[in-house]
């Protein structure tokens, strides 16, 4: 018999709220695997315009996922939230530092990441589709 057994737990895409300045709404979502590296790398994968972070997860970015189960490293995944599900990547306040879009949200999300699982700074990178 095998009572009192529980299953592993299985990492999953998690929705993190609180994580510091948004100041344009954004949503973060946060994968750890369950077995994490000491100094573990921190990948930022970046929807499509009108993707979402549960759809670039578990579509094009399926392959990250593996590898980060396989060399523990972590992925944050911000989803955009305007209508058309689409980043700000030109305008005066996305293009500069602490500018107050969408940029601003996603470097909160990699400093929460950073100071809550020990990240490598030097081994911090974005990737994404478009």
């Amino acid at each position: 018999m095998f009572l009192g057994v529980r299953p592993a737990a299985a990492a999953s895409l998690t929705r993190v709220t609180g994580f510091g300045n948004n100041p344009t709404n954004l949503n973060m979502y946060l994968y750890v695997p369950d077995r994490v590296a000491a100094r573990p790398a921190l990948l930022v994968l970046v929807h499509y315009c009108g993707g979402s972070a549960g759809a670039i997860f578990n579509g094009n970015g399926h392959d990250y996922v593996t590898a980060a189960d396989r060399y523990g490293y972590i992925i944050v995944v911000p989803e955009a939230t305007r209508s058309e599900k689409c980043f700000d990547v030109s305008t005066p306040a996305a293009l500069r530092r602490d500018g107050g879009s969408d940029s601003t949200g996603i470097m909160a999300m990699v400093s929460y990441t950073r100071q809550r699982y020990n990240v490598d700074p030097s081994r911090i990178v974005v990737s994404g589709f478009s």
